[in-house]
Formats: structure tokens, C-alpha cells, sequence
């Protein structure tokens, strides 16, 4: 009986990746790919010879804020990772606790997942050692950061880095959470307070993981090919 609910267990959690991989690896691919948020950039290439057009997708820019243990957490600290943000008023008592509780819960589906990382800006200017009582009263665990800065400059970076470039409406509060892949490109945009469209992120972040999981075996088999040819 406890194989047998071993093996439940794996195939629970391994299934939504292996399903992903085996689309990808036929004609239906293209459903299974998730969208990229913001405006896209065109831009001229030139190979052997000839020119072609392509596209660069919107992402993060840098930024720079300080985190609960006072330590600066920067953009490049998170290129190569998948991350998970939103923006909170800490100190707000109907909006803030149920976010919080949505965090904690990407945090503990995704526990199998070392590499990503959840992100707590705080719209409200805070100390180091306000952030490290916030993390410890909502039971944070250690994936989880929490940055502030200056409270008009962090409120700003929302509008201007995540809400505006995708044509998003915060006029009834900050509320979303942004699904960021390994480049900084925002792929996923939901309500923060609605825990279906959260277990959708966190279905989503399965899906980039297989994403990525499908090109490096791509790339390492056409290196592969390559040097045999080499050969």
C-alpha cells in the first residue's frame, strides 16, 4: 500500500511536466507554449549574407532594492532563475494577509523547485528589520524575499515596469502576480487574491520548467549531432 501511494505521489508531481514534453515533442506545441506580456521590439539581423526580421520581447529592466537580511538584491541576481512577484502594503489588513497566503502556497507546491524564487515588494517604505518581521509573522519560508526602497519609487517601478507595459488596470490595487522566466520576460499575469488563477501560476511554472528542460535537451543533442558529424 505505501509503494503504491508512492508511486501516486510521483506521478502526480511529475505528471503536468512529462504531458508538456510530449506535446512539445509533436505537431501541438505551439498550444502548450505560454504567452510573453508587453510590447515587442523588431529588429534587423544579418546571417550569411542575407537580412531577417525578429523580435525582442519585453523584459525587466534593471533594479536595485534592499532585501530583509539589508542586502541588495538586484535583476542580474535573478537572470537564470524563474521568480514570482507582487507588490504589497504590508501593513494593509484586508488585501495583504490573503496575498501572503497565496505566496506561501506557491512556496509549498512548487518546494521541489530550489531554484525559484518569490518576491514581496513592499509599497511602502520599510526597514530591513521590518521586512525580516513580516517574512517571520506570515510563516515566509527561505525562497521567499521581501524588498523595499523608497515608497514612491517602488510604487512607480509596479506601474511603470509590470502594469503599464502590459496594458494592465491597478486602479482597484496592486493585486496581480507576475510570472518572470529565466531572461526576465514577464509570461503569466493573475489575481493575487484568487486562489484558482494561483494554482494556474503554479501550474504554469511547470510548464516553463518543461519548457526549458525541452530546449537543453534540444541544444545538447544538436551539439551532439554536430560533433559527431565532426568527427
Amino acid at each position: 500500500m505505501k509503494a503504491k501511494k508512492t508511486l501516486l505521489l510521483l506521478f502526480i508531481l511529475i505528471f503536468p511536466s512529462a504531458f508538456y514534453v510530449y506535446l512539445t515533442a509533436g505537431k501541438e506545441q505551439s498550444f502548450v507554449r505560454l504567452p510573453y506580456y508587453g510590447p515587442k521590439h523588431p529588429f534587423i539581423i544579418t546571417k550569411d549574407g542575407k537580412q531577417k526580421k525578429d523580435t525582442v520581447f519585453y523584459s525587466i529592466p534593471d533594479f536595485k532594492f534592499k532585501n530583509q537580511d539589508n542586502k541588495e538584491v538586484t535583476s542580474l541576481a535573478l537572470h537564470g532563475r524563474i521568480w514570482v512577484c507582487c507588490f504589497e502594503h504590508l501593513h494593509d489588513t484586508k488585501v495583504a494577509p490573503s496575498q501572503a497566503i497565496l505566496m506561501n502556497r506557491i512556496e509549498e507546491r512548487t518546494d521541489r523547485d530550489s531554484a525559484l524564487r518569490i518576491i514581496t515588494f513592499a509599497l511602502d517604505s520599510e526597514t530591513s528589520k521590518g521586512l525580516a518581521d513580516y517574512a517571520a509573522l506570515v510563516h515566509a519560508g527561505k525562497r521567499q524575499f521581501f524588498l523595499s526602497g523608497d515608497s514612491g519609487k517602488v510604487t512607480q517601478f509596479a506601474a511603470d515596469v509590470f502594469y503599464q507595459p502590459v496594458d494592465s488596470s491597478y486602479k482597484n490595487g496592486m493585486v496581480h502576480f507576475f510570472l518572470i522566466d529565466k531572461e526576465g520576460c514577464i509570461r503569466g499575469i493573475y489575481n493575487g487574491l484568487h486562489v484558482k488563477e494561483v494554482d494556474a501560476l503554479i501550474d504554469n511554472i511547470s510548464v516553463l520548467e518543461a519548457a526549458y528542460y525541452v530546449k537543453q535537451n534540444r541544444e545538447k543533442t544538436k551539439k551532439e549531432k554536430e560533433d559527431d558529424d565532426a568527427m
